[in-house]
Parts: C-alpha cells; sequence; structure tokens
C-alpha cells in the first residue's frame, strides 16, 4: 500500500471524511434544519462508502503477488466498482430517500476533499 498517495493515506482520508461528517450533520442541523442535515449526511456517508471500498480493494491488492496484468485489471475493476456505487447510492438519495440534491452533493463533495487535504497535510511519499 505504499505508493504516491503514501503509506496511511486512505486511512487518514477516512478519518477527515469521519469528521467532515459530524461537522456536516451539527452545522446543517442548527443553521438549516434537519432536511438540509440529512441530505449532507448521506453526501457525506457516499464520500466514505467511496473510500471504503477502496481501502477494502487495496487490501485486497497488497495479498500475494499480482502481475502488472492482475493489477492493471485490478484497479479497472476498483473504478468501475466504486463509480456504480456513487451512481446507485445517489439514485437512492434523490429518488427513494427525496433528499435535497444539491446539498447531498454538496456533502460528497466536502468528503471527496478530504483526499486533497490529507494530501497537503500529510503531503507524498514521492
Amino acid at each position: 500500500m505504499n505508493d504516491a498517495l503514501g503509506a496511511h493515506h486512505p486511512r487518514q482520508v477516512l478519518n477527515l471524511q469521519l469528521v467532515v461528517l459530524v461537522l456536516a450533520g451539527l452545522v446543517g442541523a442548527f443553521v438549516w434544519g434537519r432536511a438540509v442535515a440529512e441530505a449532507a449526511l448521506y453526501g457525506v456517508l457516499i464520500a466514505l462508502a467511496n473510500t471504503g471500498l477502496l481501502m477494502w480493494r487495496m487490501r485486497r491488492g497488497a495479498q500475494g503477488e499480482l502481475s502488472a496484468r492482475q493489477q492493471l485489471k485490478g484497479f479497472y475493476r476498483s473504478s468501475v466498482e466504486r463509480y456504480l456505487l456513487v451512481a446507485v447510492l445517489f439514485g437512492v438519495g434523490m429518488g427513494l430517500l427525496k433528499l435535497l440534491p444539491l446539498v447531498m452533493m454538496v456533502g460528497f463533495a466536502l468528503g471527496q476533499l478530504a483526499w486533497i487535504v490529507a494530501l497537503l497535510v500529510h503531503g507524498t511519499d514521492t
């Protein structure tokens, strides 16, 4: 798992996303109300699910020796899985749960910003 993103980078991102989750819920609830808080929390949860799937895939990929072809195949598979997961969860949030779409997307974007913050705070190994 020691790559250009750093050995512990996804775990740091996950921790930052948890902080964003709590802040989004609190700020949303106290400033704009329950509907905004729920949508923001759900958006951040989508980002958390995306990071969780990536971490799981990275752990599985780190087990055993894989050829370059197998690693590339795993990378593509993980990308497709994560894209589909995010799309389905957005669909559930907007369609089934009737959450505020813009607020949900802002929550997701804030959760994804944890990747940039982690890079800036912790740097890279390269």
